[in-house]
């Protein structure tokens, strides 16, 4: 088939960043091993040649053009911002928050990850990570250094450089798909993020009670000093959780559900 994914920030888009163009770009590559001939597409990009026969689309009020081009449509809410509201009928969520806060009743599709890129490596870890483009908690430094750890910040970097600080990581703090990223390296992980543009520092620490909210920390607690510390120690005595990634990540699974909901 001829697939279109469409999201404000795409991949090969003026600026690919954030989870949404992740998506794109993690769906984009396992339905290319599959055969199909795929096209990921930004507002801001020129009108690709040909129709599609389906397209899987995010951020609707950036992208609704886009809907003409395609036989069939599959729309994607990737959050609760206002970029995120869905329309039409047929919609999937990546949460149960954010089907609810949408009051839609589609099914859940949870986040894809490339468990084959994002794997474990056996390498010695010295680092404390903030895997985030994000700004903000700046008191992580202070604490990586009075734990004997070296503190990393991963925002721009690539897929290759960020798994290489991750997998030498001790700990990482993350939201969203760079939490799980760093789960599937099967490296403790503490949901903390401050995600400045709409909402305070917030970190969770029970994952299957963040799953339901897309690991976005929302439903936690602020972060301070004092409970980031008790969580990273917290973190590293239970260890790595790729199983749990394997169970309900794995980008092939993620594929066949996104395929079978929308043909």
């Amino acid at each position: 088939m001829r697939i279109l994914l469409a999201a404000k920030h795409a991949p090969h888009g003026s600026r690919p960043i954030g989870g949404v163009q992740s998506w794109c770009r993690t769906v984009a590559n396992e339905l290319t091993k599959r055969g199909h001939m795929v096209t990921t597409w930004g507002p801001e990009q020129g009108v690709p040649l040909g129709g599609f026969d389906l397209g899987i689309m995010a951020n609707v009020n950036d992208t609704a053009r886009a809907f003409a081009w395609c036989r069939k449509t599959l729309l994607v809410s990737h959050g609760i911002i206002s970029a995120e509201e869905p329309q039409g009928e047929n919609v999937v969520f990546t949460s149960e928050e954010i089907r609810d806060h949408w009051k839609g009743s589609g099914p859940v599709i949870r986040q894809p990850i490339d468990t084959a890129f994002w794997s474990p490596e056996t390498v010695q870890r010295d680092y404390l990570t903030r895997f985030s483009y994000r700004a903000g908690l700046p008191f992580v430094i202070t604490m990586a250094k009075a734990m004997g750890l070296s503190y990393r910040h991963v925002k721009n970097s690539s897929q290759e450089e960020a798994r290489k600080t991750v997998r030498k990581s001790v700990c990482v703090l993350a939201t969203g798909r760079a939490a799980l990223e760093a789960m599937a390296c099967d490296v403790p992980v503490v949901l903390c993020d401050h995600r400045g543009a709409y909402q305070q520092p917030l970190m969770h620490t029970v994952i299957k009670q963040a799953m339901l909210k897309n690991y976005s920390g929302r439903g936690g607690i602020t972060p301070t000093p004092e409970n980031v510390k008790k969580a990273v120690i917290d973190a590293v005595a239970v260890g790595g959780r790729r199983e749990h990634i394997m169970q309900y990540h794995r980008v092939e699974n993620i594929v066949d559900q996104l395929l079978e909901v929308a043909l």
